[in-house]
């Protein structure tokens, strides 16, 4: 029987009811969900994996074996104790100085729910004990494709639990509404105030046009100190606000915060004709959010990024300037919507249990074994390039000087194409 742990490291979370993680994200992160659901899930196979949930926060939780910690340090030591030799940790938790004690009997497995530093890929490379970088996205890893931490690397599409075709029908109500909808934090990094800038132009060319939005400031933070629509954080409620208010400060009739919302949310969803996840790309790296607004019959409209090329059935609607917003939104709005039967075929096919719930197996089983991942099918930052570059790195070690492609794509999109988008807005 092959022992491992999942480091769920996120003391802010709120003790509540969590058993209902089959049913929906009961209301957290899309990382603390995936932490939460995969161990629970691999307990319910014969698959030879015994797996522990580590957790420092109080709350209720379905699984077997839970085990309360207070930080990484702790985690490794329970696992040594315990003979648990595989431990998954969020790359967002990883910390050198206690990893490199307990190394020679603890194999690390990188859960890559952030966008990794090339500073960190050189490092996670040379460590021995980091066995494996796991990737929620396929086009997430590509992104590094001609870095040497590709030989360590894999990817797991993030799995939501699909419910049959007819619930998600019964509560979709929006093939003649004029509806959008944003989920997810409130937060500068989710890019909510994009969204926000681009609203009234939706509102001149579509006057009947309502903006839903379902999340929180609080959602990855629950100390956070809100404004005084007690939306956000008070600087970037300001921030945001002064687009969806008027010149009296009251909040315009068609914007409607839902706050955090769990189960409720599919009959907001099933309402809107168009999801807008994080307008912005930032941070994102496989947002289940994209994923539950197809599934309600929302058109997506967002950047073109990584991460909605593995999660957007319709990459027709993906723009590349933050300024088109408001245009995909109200062409998204007026056109016919993408085929519910697609959208749920794409979503089940490519996001259900089954199929990724045994690469989680496979990777549990065989955490010492070298597997170089394939190109995926999309153009995107010249990835086949980045693997004949990667394949001379390997041959010739003094070409890893070599700049990572990605660079050059972030400083044209980060720094020049920002400035050119400033003057269309």
């Amino acid at each position: 029987m092959q022992k491992v742990a999942f480091f769920l490291n996120n003391p802010t979370m709120p003790d509540q009811d969590y058993s209902s993680i089959l049913e929906c994200n009961p209301g957290v992160g899309g990382s603390e969900y995936e932490f939460m659901l995969i161990p629970y899930l691999l307990e319910q196979r014969n698959n030879s994996i015994e797996p522990y949930l580590l957790i420092n926060f109080n709350g209720k939780l379905p699984h077997k074996n839970i085990v309360s910690i207070s930080n990484l340090d702790e985690s490794c030591k329970y696992c040594i104790d315990n003979s648990i030799n595989e431990i998954v940790v969020d790359i967002k938790s990883f910390d050198k100085s206690v990893l490199d004690r307990y190394g020679d009997n603890l194999s690390v497995m990188l859960w890559a729910h952030n966008n990794v530093s090339y500073p960190l890929l050189k490092l996670f490379h040379k460590l021995n004990y980091i066995k494996k970088i796991i990737n929620c996205g396929r086009e997430e890893l590509d992104l590094y494709r001609d870095n040497l931490a590709t030989l360590k690397s894999t990817y797991v599409y993030n799995i939501f639990p699909v419910k049959n075709k007819e619930y998600y029908l019964s509560k979709i109500n929006n093939s003649e509404s004029h509806n959008v909808v944003y989920m997810g934090s409130i937060i500068p990094a989710k890019g909510f105030h994009v969204l926000a800038r681009a609203w009234k132009k939706v509102l001149k060319k579509v006057p009947d046009a309502n903006l839903y939005i379902i999340g929180t400031g609080k959602l990855y933070n629950r100390t956070a100190v809100l404004g005084k629509y007690n939306i956000a954080e008070k600087d970037y409620e300001a921030y945001f606000m002064k687009y969806l208010t008027d010149s009296d400060g009251n909040l315009l009739p068609s914007v409607h915060f839902e706050g955090l919302l769990t189960e409720e949310k599919y009959d907001v969803l099933g309402s809107c004709k168009v999801g807008v996840p994080n307008p912005t790309g930032g941070t994102e790296c496989l947002p289940i959010t994209s994923i539950e607004m197809q599934l309600m019959g929302c058109s997506i409209t967002t950047i073109n990024h990584a991460a909605y090329l593995d999660t957007v059935y319709n990459h027709k609607y993906l723009y590349y300037r933050e300024s088109q917003l408001s245009k995909y939104i109200i062409k998204r709005l007026f056109e016919k919507g993408d085929s519910y039967d697609d959208l749920f075929g794409y979503v089940i096919n490519k996001f259900g249990v089954e199929g990724n719930i045994q690469r989680w197996e496979y990777i549990i089983l065989n955490v010492n074994k070298e597997m170089l991942e394939p190109v995926s099918g999309y153009a995107n930052q010249m990835k086949e390039f980045k693997d004949v570059l990667l394949r001379m790195k390997c041959a010739y070690p003094q070409l890893i000087i070599l700049p990572p492609i990605e660079r050059f794509y972030n400083f044209f999109r980060y720094r020049i194409l920002k400035h050119i988008d400033k003057l269309f807005w």
